[in-house]
């Protein structure tokens, strides 16, 4: 049975503003399945944005929902009375499938609730990060209290068990979601992706410039919210670099949710830029001429397929990274990967990079040729159209 021109309604988890998923993941692919002629609806419980608190609009197709937030201090029964909200206004739109993003918070609650509900409509759970032990759980940034811990460790594994169909970003997750008891048939690995292509500036302003090395200095960007990147292993790694090309530079950008960039402000040859508008990222990219991705070699990371490392790829950066998760997948050809924790190994691959003009441009546009062939949300959108058919079908056997 066709899903096309179906009412789908996303459930994203958090609101447009502060995290990633709902603006680089729910809203993107959102746009994409407008444009193969769905009707969308995007659900969001704007907690964490409350400036669009009770706003509605339409982008690209897909008409964007902000439950109002409701009134009363925020606590657990705040968090509840909010998925009630968002529950009621999904249900009220009446959709014919419902995909709900991230089996944990607001969206997994709603999961949850129309799973429970024998005539609802069939579900779809998304899920693109680790949430329970050994993963977010376990970070200690998050501040989750033990009860929070016990709570969305539940969460994941019912949202991972109980659904029509699932959506994962990566092959660990799909095992993590058959570990629960999904059928394996019914997960479906749904990477991230960007919109179509990131350009590059001819030119570079005066700002970015002074931001980051000039051409005559060998540059690279780490290119970072430090979720899966130590500090002290980037210093590391740069103080190798360095040994060998005491001129190389450094541009951290990012910010990390407890200041890790601030480990990094005194480093040799580094420049912290920390939090840069989304606009201003083309012409830092342009000033680059390497990317670094050194990620720990963790549940967390191994689960993850970041949009970051995409950016990169589409801006034409060559990427040296460490082969955790699903990096070996995205790169491919088109970069170069590294045994996970070798620091010399990464340090020398930067170094020799910076040096070869030539080697530099293969990588760079091999990079954008894979990301343009295998990971735009338009082409990724018919993995979405799979499992809302597989959804379907279940719902009707």
């Amino acid at each position: 049975m066709t899903t096309a021109r179906r009412r789908i309604a996303f459930v994203a988890p958090f609101g447009l503003r502060a995290k990633g998923t709902t603006r680089a993941r729910v809203l993107p692919l959102a746009r994409a399945l407008a444009r193969r002629g769905y009707t969308l609806a995007v659900f969001i419980p704007p907690y964490d944005s409350p400036e669009d608190s009770g706003r509605r609009w339409h982008e690209a197709g897909a008409e964007v929902i902000n439950v109002a937030l409701p009134h009363a201090a925020a606590g657990p029964a705040w968090h509840a009375a909010l998925a009630w909200r968002l529950l009621r206004a999904v249900r009220a739109w009446q959709p014919d499938l419902v995909h709900a993003f991230k089996p944990k918070g607001p969206s997994g609650l709603v999961a949850t609730a129309l799973w429970l509900t024998p005539s609802g409509p069939p579900l779809v759970v998304d899920s693109d990060d680790w949430e329970g032990p050994g993963g977010w759980n376990d970070d200690p940034r998050t501040g989750y209290s033990p009860l929070q811990k016990r709570v969305f460790a539940w969460q994941e594994r019912h949202g991972l068990s109980h659904a029509a169909a699932w959506t994962v970003t990566s092959e660990c997750l799909r095992q993590r979601a058959i570990a629960f008891g999904a059928a394996p048939e019914r997960v479906f690995v749904l990477h991230n992706g960007v919109a179509r292509g990131v350009e590059q500036p001819t030119q570079v302003s005066l700002a970015t410039v002074t931001a980051v090395s000039t051409a005559e200095s060998p540059s690279a960007i780490l290119y970072t919210r430090f979720a899966g990147v130590r500090a002290d292993e980037v210093r590391a790694i740069w103080a190798h670099v360095r040994a060998a090309r005491p001129d190389a530079h450094l541009t951290v950008v990012g910010r990390g949710v407890a200041g890790e960039e601030r480990g990094l402000a005194d480093a040799p040859g580094v420049t912290v830029a920390g939090w840069v508008e989304p606009a201003q990222l083309p012409e830092i990219w342009a000033a680059a001429q390497a990317a670094l991705v050194p990620w720990d070699d963790t549940l967390a990371n191994r689960a993850r397929h970041s949009v970051k490392v995409l950016e990169l790829m589409a801006a034409g950066l060559p990427v040296v990274a460490y082969a955790v998760g699903e990096l070996p997948a995205t790169l491919g050809d088109a970069g170069v990967l590294i045994a996970a924790g070798d620091q010399a190994a990464f340090a020398r691959e930067v170094t020799a990079l910076l040096a070869d003009a030539e080697r530099r441009a293969q990588l760079g546009a091999a990079a954008r040729a894979r990301v343009a062939e295998r990971f735009t949300w338009d082409r990724l959108a018919h993995v979405a159209t799979a499992a809302y058919d597989r959804a379907f079908n279940e719902s009707v056997e």
